[in-house]
């Protein structure tokens, strides 16, 4: 009875390994599926993102194009403007670009990519680069000539002669010097400083570096190292007054391949030679009317440029100059037929209404202007390309002058430890160029040949760094994304 009993028991325990595995089958299943799911719901994100990536690519292949573009010729249009119909193809999809010129000579580039193609889109990002021309003026004086800085002004910034370098009495320079070809003279009380709490300047080097002698007043001093270098091959000398360092105090190092008399509170070095400076020559000029949109030509008919002259260009723009002198503003090129110091530019009075450039193959004379104000911060640029013969002189008294101003000429330079207010000033001339009687002025001139007196103060300012016409080159200095 009882085995029957297990017999039937069993039976009834038949199918149950069948149901089991049904469920254990349908369980895999699911999983299955979901894993499947999850894997091509990961693939999915996975092309997306490629296709996201492909098109930034897309768009910065717009950008490299349109550097080429217009490293070659800036006045060219685009061949697919953002914002029209044409695009242009690559491998991975299509862009749009368009760039802008500013009046600084700096260019705005914008380019958008479209994946899979512009009339198709299903990934779109933009990109904004900014390029703006290279840095060309990095000294707060530059003379290509000999450069005389004398009676008591201050200049805050880096100060560079092809030649050799005079500083007078009581001058004080927050930078460093260098002459590249000739002897640097400081003069009784000046001094060569790292920082002057009177005018915010701070970070400076305080060197003086020349291909010569550095001869220094008892009382003059400089704060960092001073270098009286020498031609290679020149045998130097301990005890030689040649390519020397004599008298006053320098506070850093002193190494010259002549004799060493300077207190020296750093090493020193007499005898020793040294790689003199390298010879900077003065940046050339290259007028390019395509660099000023907007500029306002004299003579007003044919091309611009200094091949198109006029007997009455100067007298012309000096009209418009008078009749807008308290709120001049605006970029000018004036191409006077056989320049001379009878057609000088005379802007004695006056102020500015915003930025204002000046590019002239005739002489500019400040006159006796006083303090030169703006009703916005603004940036001013004279450019002169007259070249008086070379029989002439150029001194802070006057004479056949490039570029010319006298008795208290000051440029508003709003504060001064603020670089982004008041005036930058910016002065360049192949030519000669003299100021006399405490100018004031902050950002940069640049000349053949200089002669600076009586309390000229320059405060360097590296809104001037970039300045159009100086060569050509861009760097890219902003990047960013517009659309993610």
């Amino acid at each position: 009875m009882l085995t029957r009993v297990c017999r039937q028991l069993r039976r009834e325990e038949d199918g149950y390994a069948l149901v089991i595995a049904m469920l254990l089958l349908s369980i895999m299943s699911v999983s299955l599926v979901v894993a499947l799911n999850a894997g091509n719901a990961a693939l999915r994100q996975s092309e997306l993102g490629v296709r996201w990536s492909r098109t930034l690519t897309v768009a910065e292949t717009g950008i490299d194009d349109a550097i080429l573009t217009i490293a070659q010729d800036r006045t060219v249009a685009p061949a697919c403007p953002v914002g029209g119909t044409a695009a242009c193809e690559t491998d991975d999809g299509d862009y749009q670009v368009s760039w802008a010129t500013a009046a600084d000579g700096s260019v705005t580039v914008n380019s958008v990519g479209y994946h899979p193609t512009l009339a198709d889109q299903d990934f779109t990002r933009e990109i904004q680069v900014l390029l703006e021309p290279e840095p060309t003026f990095v000294y707060a004086l530059f003379a290509e000539d000999s450069l005389e800085i004398k009676n008591n002004p201050i200049v805050n910034g880096d100060v560079y002669s092809t030649t050799s370098v005079i500083v007078g009495n009581n001058v004080v320079i927050c930078g460093s010097i260098i002459a590249a070809g000739g002897n640097v003279t400081l003069g009784l009380n000046a001094q060569v400083v790292t920082s002057n709490v009177a005018t915010s300047c701070t970070g400076q080097l305080g060197n003086v570096w020349a291909n010569g002698s550095i001869a220094m007043g008892v009382t003059s001093s400089i704060a960092g190292d001073a270098t009286a270098s020498a031609p290679t091959g020149t045998v130097c000398n301990v005890v030689s007054a040649s390519y020397a360092i004599t008298s006053g105090a320098v506070q850093g190092d002193a190494t010259a391949c002549g004799q060493i008399t300077a207190a020296v509170s750093g090493t020193s070095s007499p005898g020793t030679l040294t790689s003199p400076p390298a010879v900077d020559a003065l940046p050339g000029y290259v007028f390019d009317s395509a660099n000023y949109p907007g500029m306002t030509c004299y003579p007003s008919t044919g091309t611009c440029g200094q091949t198109n002259t006029s007997a009455t260009a100067v007298s012309e723009f000096q009209t418009y100059v008078n009749a807008n002198l308290a709120t001049l503003s605006g970029t000018y090129g004036v191409w006077q037929e056989n320049p001379s110091t009878d057609t000088t530019i005379d802007f004695d009075g006056f102020d500015m209404g915003g930025d204002l450039t000046i590019i002239t193959n005739a002489p500019v004379d400040f006159g006796n202007t006083t303090t030169v104000t703006s009703t916005t911060p603004g940036e001013l640029v004279v450019i002169s390309l007259y070249e008086p013969p070379a029989d002439t002189s150029c001194t802070t008294n006057g004479g056949d002058c490039s570029i010319y101003g006298a008795n208290f000429m000051e440029f508003d330079r709003g504060v001064i430890a603020d670089p982004d207010d008041g005036i930058s000033v910016f002065i360049y001339t192949s030519g000669k160029l003299a100021f006399k009687n405490k100018p004031i002025a902050e950002g940069a001139i640049y000349a053949g040949s200089m002669d600076i007196k009586n309390g000229f103060d320059i405060v360097y300012n590296s809104r001037i760094a970039r300045i159009l016409g100086f060569g050509t080159s861009l760097e890219l200095t902003l990047w960013q994304e517009l659309t993610v």
